[in-house]
């Protein structure tokens, strides 16, 4: 009984370091030929709420400024957006590990995503410095903000599998969802309040799962509130698609790996 649990604790750190390992891979490989590496990962959402400040800066409501808005649902937006792109090709990307390794499958797609929510943390601190810049308070609601980081992230997982192991069969997946996903961010209000938003477009936008993490992200953060229904379903949302994209995953497996 003893070594069997020594076994499995020996498996469990070897895994975590194989994902920090690939992790590192990836972001070594993105920022390869830049001169400011990872730095990029605080600059460009500050570049980006610059523009869109300048465009849409017309569409604050009360006293929230639109830099404000916009960075706070952009954070939240980019490590869905980053985690789900770059998982797709997981599987195809490692196929050599994946066929002859003892590990599980599943890191693969676990390392991408691990690898977005890195990403994200340095984007907090272009979210740090906007906060401070606009004088805004944080309250003890700013802790919700973590726990929406943690369902977001299971939610995306979930939908990584899905697309990792539909990219393994058909490769079109990747431009259709590249395409798709310039489609979905106009559905989660990252841009525009939902007040903006036509009245026909309010019920539609609310029942999409992807709105209910920016627009906690902005209540907890900006306002210091929280709406316990939003995180009941923020809840669920991330539990049913991680089980619907891990089953996907797992009931598809073997095909994979004869695929690949």
């Amino acid at each position: 009984m003893r070594e069997t649990r020594i076994v499995v604790k020996f498996g469990i750190k070897q895994y975590i370091f194989v994902i920090h390992e690939l992790t590192a891979r990836e972001i070594k490989r993105k920022y390869a030929r830049s001169v400011l590496g990872i730095v990029w990962s605080v600059l460009n959402p500050l570049l980006f709420m610059i523009v869109m400040s300048l465009v849409f800066s017309g569409y604050t409501l009360n006293s929230t400024t639109y830099p404000v808005y916009y960075i706070t649902g952009f954070t939240m937006w980019t490590m869905f957006n980053t985690a789900t792109t770059t998982s797709m090709t997981a599987f195809e990307d490692n196929k050599n590990l994946f066929q002859k390794t003892k590990l599980p499958r599943v890191i693969f797609v676990l390392s991408r995503d691990y690898t977005a929510l890195v990403n994200l943390g340095f984007s907090c601190i272009a979210l740090l410095i906007v906060l401070a810049c606009f004088r805004v308070r944080l309250n003890w609601t700013v802790i919700i903000f973590f726990v929406d980081v943690i369902f977001e992230m299971i939610f995306s997982i979930g939908v990584s599998f899905i697309l990792a192991t539909i990219y393994v069969f058909y490769k079109d997946i990747k431009f259709l969802w590249r395409n798709f996903i310039v489609l979905l961010v106009h559905m989660v209000a990252v841009y525009i309040p939902i007040e903006r938003y036509p009245e026909n477009l309010h019920e539609i936008t609310r029942m999409n799962p992807l709105y209910f993490y920016p627009n906690i992200a902005r209540r907890c953060v900006l306002e210091g509130t929280y709406d316990i229904q939003e995180l009941k379903l923020m809840v669920w949302w991330a539990i049913i698609v991680f089980t619907i994209g891990l089953l996907v995953f797992k009931f598809k497996e073997n095909e994979i790996v004869k695929k690949l």
